[in-house]
């Protein structure tokens, strides 16, 4: 009986070749699949340009992973701009010294189960098939020192995905679908029930609510209902300035999600009521409108008029 030999994986064959391939003195960088998915294109469009001015080439390994090989010179240039673009420079083995511990590198990569890829077509799909009972959810929040809930928010829950980018648009589709649930009678009782008496936070889509504003209540109350948008809302000025007058008019106040603390010390809106991770680092200047995301609630959160997740 004869036994076959062991197929070796193609991508072990194609970074034999390129090793042999190129001069001493070369260059392999090793960029993992990791972080927002602009970010990830522009890397590998830099990867392949190097690879045409230095002789060598870019290899895809199976967990997602790109390696370079190539020239010092494009090598090292495609590898300052990758940190410039994500804060993190990727990894570098001076070739043939490294030849050893790159192969080590590239084995251990090629085994990481890799991170499933979703195009926008899917991920809208994937979102618009969920039921709306596992695509809201409902978060109490009390005041300062208090424990008991003085407000409720109803939002989209979070798919967890590693792309901020798609995770952003997943947030709108399901801030459009639980939008829509709300203003309809037939679809409001899939929706976790709303506690009377608790002051609204609704989270919207970038653009306010399509096709007119719905009432609130009386126009100019800084404590009405909050209408809460995400930060990129701010990229259109005239559009947000638009949305914002109209759900003003309409009786919403207005809040901004931001994941970072600085934003609202950046960004001087004194109308707005800022909405951050519990998590940060307390704001410097903290805004007169501020309402902190996430548990454990740190100390700083249960200041007098900021609003938390420490619900009993």
């Amino acid at each position: 009986m004869t036994i076959p030999a062991p197929q070796i994986p193609a991508w072990r064959n194609t970074l034999a070749t390129s090793l042999a391939a190129l001069p001493a003195g070369g260059l392999a960088i090793l960029q993992p699949a990791q972080g927002p998915r602009a970010a990830r294109r522009l890397a590998r469009a830099l990867l392949e340009e190097a690879a045409v001015l230095g002789g060598g080439q870019v290899l895809g390994l199976p967990g997602g992973d790109l390696l370079l090989t190539a020239a010092p010179g494009p090598a090292q240039r495609a590898a300052r701009a990758i940190a410039d673009l994500t804060g993190l420079p990727p990894d570098s083995f001076p070739l043939p010294e490294a030849e050893q511990p790159l192969l080590a590198r590239a084995e251990a990569a090629a085994l990481a189960t890799p991170t499933p890829a979703w195009t926008l077509a899917a991920l809208e799909a994937h979102v618009a098939r969920m039921p709306l009972e596992g695509a809201a959810r409902l978060t109490l929040f009390a005041s300062g020192t208090g424990s008991h809930p003085v407000a409720q928010r109803l939002g989209p829950a979070p798919l967890g995905l590693d792309d901020p980018e798609l995770e952003a648009l997943a947030r709108e589709a399901l801030c459009r679908r639980l939008l829509a649930a709300l203003t309809d009678p037939g679809m409001r009782g899939q929706l976790p029930p709303l506690r009377p008496g608790l002051r609204l936070i609704l989270d919207l889509p970038q653009g306010g609510l399509p096709g007119g504003a719905l009432r609130a209540g009386p126009p100019g109350d800084p404590d009405g209902p909050l209408a809460l948008l995400p930060l990129a809302a701010l990229a259109t000025p005239a559009a947000f300035a638009q949305s914002t007058a109209a759900l003003r008019a309409a009786g919403w106040a207005i809040g901004l999600l931001a994941n970072d603390a600085a934003a609202p010390a950046e960004l001087e809106l004194p109308e707005i009521t800022w909405v951050i991770p519990a998590a940060a680092a307390p704001p410097r200047h903290p805004p007169a409108r501020l309402i902190a995301l996430g548990r454990p609630v740190p100390a700083w959160c249960r200041a007098p008029g900021i609003l938390h997740e420490g619900v009993a």
